[in-house]
């Protein structure tokens, strides 16, 4: 069973909280990156269960980086988590209409957060 997460995420705060929680759940490996290019190709390369996707990038937006992601055939069918600080109705539902399969609002709950998680790896 496939139970690799991919963090897509530039601050390391973040990352780090996120890596922390990840690793209390026994055999998930994580996989980050920083940028939407570095993460568009982490997941085509390392075909996670699950990515985690920050909605503000340096690089491009998180609806740029789900419409990217469900145009390739090797990353369409992967779940994405959208984390952001903008969980205003129209934000959110904007996002699950660009193919996010989820949302959680920053500062994100850990309960929550390790719900969701279960949701997509058992």
């Amino acid at each position: 069973m496939n139970r690799t997460v991919l963090c897509i995420e530039d601050d390391p705060i973040n990352i780090d909280l996120m890596r922390q929680l990840l690793h209390r759940r026994s055999g998930t490996v994580v996989h980050q990156a920083s940028t939407a290019e570095d993460g568009i190709e982490a997941a085509r390369t390392e075909q996670p269960a699950l990515i985690l996707l920050d909605n503000r990038l340096p690089d491009a937006t998180g609806r740029e980086v789900l419409r990217r992601l469900a145009s390739s055939p090797t990353t369409a069918t992967i779940p994405v988590v959208v984390i952001s600080g903008d969980s205003g109705r129209e934000a959110v539902a904007e996002l699950l209409a660009s193919g996010a399969s989820g949302f959680l609002s920053k500062p994100f709950d850990i309960r929550q957060f390790m719900t969701v998680v279960e949701q997509y790896l058992a």
